[in-house]
């Protein structure tokens, strides 16, 4: 089973080879500014756009704005959330007892269990309080059967062994890149392990940043 997160006038779920399948666990890695939570917001948007039901963890925004940022970028989730199709947690939320939550406590709240998306962004130190991203990851693989795992981090946040781990238990690998050329921002997004798609993909697949258009794929000849 695949899910898509087609929306008009953007071809990225074409060029990400037609949506991403169920049973997965996706890597999104990329340092500051990079734009983990501009694709995490992008897939989101698209998948609940075609039905899917999402639950986004946040450790950078509140709620309010969490809903400004995905206003602004073009993709509206105010009603989804309201509605129920996506739960959205903060770090916040976490909280119990004047204490951090462990992992185990966020994957077993009914309205992350219940939702057919797991999206945490990101996952750094600060977010629970059994942290152990190597185990995390292998707790968040079994999660992952019959659900859509995506989580984002920031490798200079890890050590190169944790790194290496993580990249061996991601079912899928996507690295963003951006640097200065010519006086611009260039920016792209690297499928570096990428099982299982559904069609053909393009392995780098180049993008710009537009106010209320979000994530703007640039023109490719894949076919």
């Amino acid at each position: 089973m695949y899910f898509s997160f087609n929306i008009d006038g953007d071809e990225l779920d074409r060029r990400m080879g037609g949506g991403l399948y169920v049973g997965q666990i996706a890597t999104i890695q990329g340092g500051s500014g990079e734009g983990k939570t501009l694709l995490s917001l992008r897939l989101a948007y698209g998948m609940i756009k075609h039905g899917a039901t999402v639950a986004y963890v946040s450790s950078q925004f509140p709620i309010r704005e969490f809903i400004n940022e995905a206003e602004s970028l073009g993709y509206p989730l105010f009603n989804e959330i309201l509605s129920d199709q996506m739960c959205f947690i903060t770090s916040v939320f976490l909280m119990r007892k004047n204490r951090k939550a462990t992992l185990d406590e966020l994957l077993n709240l009914t309205e992350v269990k219940n939702k057919q998306i797991l999206i945490i962004d990101s996952l750094h130190s600060g977010m629970f309080s059994d942290y152990d991203v190597v185990e995390y990851f292998s707790k968040l693989r079994k999660f992952s059967e019959g659900r859509i795992v995506i989580v984002t981090i920031n490798p200079s946040d890890l050590d190169k062994s944790s790194m290496f781990k993580i990249n061996e238990m991601s079912t899928t690998s996507i690295s963003l890149n951006s640097k200065d050329l010519a006086g611009e921002r260039k920016h792209s997004i690297n499928l570096v392990k990428f099982p299982m798609a559904l069609k053909t993909f393009q392995q780098s697949i180049p993008f710009r940043i537009e106010p209320g258009r979000g994530l703007i794929v640039e023109i490719s000849s894949i076919s």
